[in-house]
């Protein structure tokens, strides 16, 4: 599946298939930043496919007996977001009734006082009541996982997720420039090329549970095959919640605890399990076959008007049951 940069925007491709037959077809393709070519040893910013490995971070501390599932999470972080009954299961789910973003940043403020802004401002629906994807919650997420490790985000999830997956190069940014691909040109911040591209998380200056993650094909690769082969390093319990659509999601039809069930706009089937990244990144899993569709750009390399994976996803997609 060769790119055609100058018309689809980016710069950089990375792809991985596994079919149900167990062949695994790969690709790099493109340059970093528009000159240097691509390897397998680049990282690309992950974005929301962040949110996969908190997902099984919070999982993980269920199983520990750290959290429990329909535990009020006011009882652990104490903060507006998540009074009135807030538990990691709506949070998980995208049904706290928080906002979808925060926008405190465009004032040019930064750490705390950002923060404060997700922390300090009231569900706008009651708990359960409504759908709405929200990075906020995977902001609190992220702190809930602190308190009760009594450790940083990014040493939590590395040793916790990433290094018994075998995702053994992801890591938090920023990064060094030169073992990035870039991303965008933004005004306000110039060309990022190993900074978090998401405003919000880079606006807080901490490892936050939204986005932030970088990683290789491989470690991206490590994500999807634990799930695909239904490996992940949590209980059967955890594992059906991060992959059976959620009643209380009901109006999506496709949210499961941190993941999406046969989302169309990237999945070719019900059945499929994946996210995606507004980066451009994306995978999805076959839990019964065992087959995985990777793939990650810096479809924004170019600008957000006019760019789009979406044809791309699919067509990965449909590649899982391709046996030729």
């Amino acid at each position: 599946m060769t790119a055609s940069f100058a018309s689809e925007g980016w710069s950089a491709l990375a792809s991985a298939v596994r079919t149900p037959s167990g062949q695994v077809h790969r690709e790099l393709v493109g340059t970093t930043d528009g000159s240097e070519p691509l390897t397998k040893d680049h990282l690309f910013d992950l974005a929301s496919l962040t949110k996969v490995f908190t997902a099984i971070a919070v999982h993980a501390a269920i199983d520990d007996g750290l959290l429990g599932l329909d535990q009020p999470i006011a009882e652990i972080v104490n903060v507006a977001a998540v009074r009135g009954g807030v538990t990691a299961h709506h949070l998980l789910t995208h049904t706290a009734g928080l906002r979808a973003g925060s926008v405190a940043w465009r004032t040019g403020a930064n750490g705390d006082t950002v923060l404060a802004d997700v922390l300090d401002v009231a569900p706008l629906a009651p708990p359960g009541a409504v759908h709405e994807y929200s990075c906020l919650g995977f902001i609190v997420l992220g702190i809930v996982l602190e308190n009760l490790h009594s450790q940083p985000l990014d040493r939590i999830v590395l040793e916790r997720v990433a290094a018994p997956l075998g995702a053994t190069t992801l890591c938090w940014g920023p990064i060094s420039p030169a073992a990035a691909v870039a991303t965008e040109h933004q005004p306000l911040r110039g060309r990022l090329r190993g900074s978090i591209h998401d405003e919000l998380a880079a606006s807080i200056g901490r490892p936050v549970g939204n986005t932030g993650l970088f990683g290789t094909l491989d470690d991206v690769e490590a994500l999807a095959t634990a799930i695909a082969s239904r490996k992940v390093p949590l209980s059967s319990r955890a594992f059906a919640l991060l992959t059976t659509p959620d009643p209380a999601a009901e109006a999506s039809g496709t949210q499961a605890h941190g993941l999406r069930v046969g989302l169309p706009t990237f999945a070719r089937s019900p059945t499929l399990v994946g996210h995606t990244g507004f980066t451009g990144t994306s995978f999805v899993a076959d839990t019964t076959t065992g087959a995985y569709a990777v793939l990650l750009t810096n479809r924004v390399h170019a600008g957000r008007a006019g760019t789009s994976v979406e044809a791309r996803r699919l067509a990965l997609s449909h590649e899982i049951g391709d046996e030729g």
